[in-house]
């Protein structure tokens, strides 16, 4: 029996990654062998891969694929990325491929290796040996926490030996060099692959008219400026449309409107769900596939195992100068200021009756004026929260608004109310407490009640307690917030030990 790692133990990523290989083997040895419980058929029928369908997968209602195996949450097109999402329940991946010099597709987002590897340069200018010895995934420890290990980069035969036919995978050849070499794997290696494997590319792409005489489903993507006219020109190769997010509501529902199934990428919070779904997108492209399928209510610190527990996230897309950062002192922060925070979507609230964040923060260093930091909560979506802004980028899907409780320099406490569409806050209450001593931590309770809101600050021999009565808002979602701290040598760093 394998017995699969906790998410956030020692060298987790690593362990998962063996456990899954060790079953694929553990797998092949019984159908390829003598099996004590009968012919191979058992075997087959039991522990082989199971006929994944795209067909099958695409009559859903809704659709969700693991976007470069959901980039969020593990190293993005990576072994341990795969096997994580499919490990979690995705029952489809996302798989790009770039081409080595010599000729060996390989599994990448980028043609260069910049942005998620230690190496640099065109992958097409280095041989396979090259890269195998020399280049690794890094992007784990700038974007996703520096707990996540270096991670080989797969081959693309190395990951359809493992994947194919268990799970739907949307395929791209990103670069012309691959088309041909992708396209000769799968036909020739891979029998059938059409019924698993979905053909995936810009619209342009001179290859959709292959994959359709080859018998594949094909994914045409284009941009938020594509014309009808342009997509009515290779609408007859393409059975799917992809849109990105950051299309307008009028033009997704005017691609849903041509009447095949509409995929958005990428998907990274509840917020966009909601918009696509009521725009009558079916299929999301999810790089955050954990945290959106499966219900989070994570109790653990978010800084176990110095990784990013999914539903942590910055202001930003895939951008590892918005990401958390994780200090020496079992802490978190954030790198940007100021007005920035982190969405602890994992860690959400429960739904119902009186709960606490327990949390703690410290300045490094003291920042000036009357400048403050702390937590926004009670927020009914998972959509961006900035202070000082209007939070109204998701329009009618928006939070209506919130509270946040705040520290200023001197030691203040104050509870405050936002409303969306409005950049300042309304004080609520206020109280005096002891000053802030630079790199020391102060802890706090920010308890809900069903009447009313309590803050209260418990490092000091006596506890301060400030509660205001107020019913307003009662959503699930809290962040951390720089809130008006300015230079980086006074971004607060952040504990969070419970929320319950």
């Amino acid at each position: 029996m394998v017995t699969l790692p906790s998410r956030g133990s020692t060298d987790w990523d690593v362990t998962l990654n063996k456990a899954l290989t060790d079953l694929d083997g553990w797998d092949t040895e019984h159908i390829n062998g003598t099996d004590p419980h009968g012919d191979r058929q058992w075997a087959d029928n039991r522990f082989a891969r199971q006929p994944a369908s795209a067909a099958d997968f695409l009559a859903q209602n809704q659709f969700w694929i693991a976007h470069r195996g959901s980039g969020g949450e593990f190293p993005e097109h990576t072994m341990t990325a795969y096997s994580g999402a499919t490990g979690a329940g995705a029952a489809a991946i996302e798989v790009s491929v770039q081409t080595t010099a010599d000729g060996v597709p390989v599994c990448m987002h980028d043609s260069t290796l910049d942005r998620t590897t230690n190496g640099t340069g065109d992958v097409g200018t280095m041989t396979y040996a090259e890269l195998r010895e020399t280049v690794q995934v890094d992007i784990g420890s700038t974007l996703l926490g520096p707990g996540w290990s270096s991670q080989p980069i797969p081959t693309l035969r190395e990951v359809l030996d493992r994947f194919w036919g268990k799970v739907v995978i949307f395929l791209e050849a990103k670069s012309n060099a691959s088309i041909p070499l992708v396209q000769d794997l799968i036909t020739q290696q891979y029998p059938s692959s059409n019924r698993s494997v979905i053909w995936k590319g810009y619209y342009t792409n001179n290859s959709f008219q292959w994959a359709k005489n080859n018998g594949f489903t094909t994914w045409g993507y284009v941009d938020a400026d594509t014309t009808d006219e342009q997509m009515n020109a290779v609408d007859q190769y393409i059975d799917m449309w992809g849109v990105p997010h950051s299309m307008t509501d009028a033009r997704i529902a005017d691609v849903v409107a041509r009447g095949k199934p509409v995929i958005c990428w990428e998907v990274h919070r509840h917020v966009d769900v909601t918009r696509l779904t009521d725009l009558g997108v079916r299929g999301f492209m999810a790089a955050q596939w954990i945290y959106l399928n499966q219900g989070l209510g994570l109790k653990v610190a978010p800084t176990v195992g110095k990784i990013c527990q999914p539903g942590t996230l910055g202001v930003a897309r895939y951008d590892p100068a918005f990401a958390p950062r994780f200090g020496t002192d079992n802490d978190i922060y954030i790198p940007q200021q100021p007005n920035q925070s982190i969405l602890m979507g994992g860690h959400r609230a429960p739904d119902a009756g009186t709960y606490t964040i327990s949390w703690s923060m410290k300045w490094p260093t003291l920042p000036g004026g009357t400048l403050h930091s702390g937590i926004a909560f009670c927020r009914s979506q998972d959509d961006v929260y900035q202070f000082n802004s209007t939070n109204d980028a998701y329009g009618t899907y928006a939070s209506p608004g919130g509270y946040h409780c705040l520290v200023r320099n001197a030691g203040d406490i104050q509870i405050y109310s936002h409303t969306k569409g409005v950049t300042t806050g309304t004080q609520l209450g206020t109280l005096a407490t002891e000053a802030p001593v630079a790199d020391t931590w102060m802890t706090f309770e920010t308890v809900v009640s069903p009447t009313g809101i309590t803050f209260r600050r418990t490092d000091t021999v006596t506890p301060y307690t400030l509660t205001v009565n107020t019913t307003t808002y009662r959503g699930r979602y809290w962040h951390l917030s720089t809130g008006s701290v300015s230079t980086a040598g006074s971004s607060p760093h952040f504990r969070v030990t419970g929320v319950a």
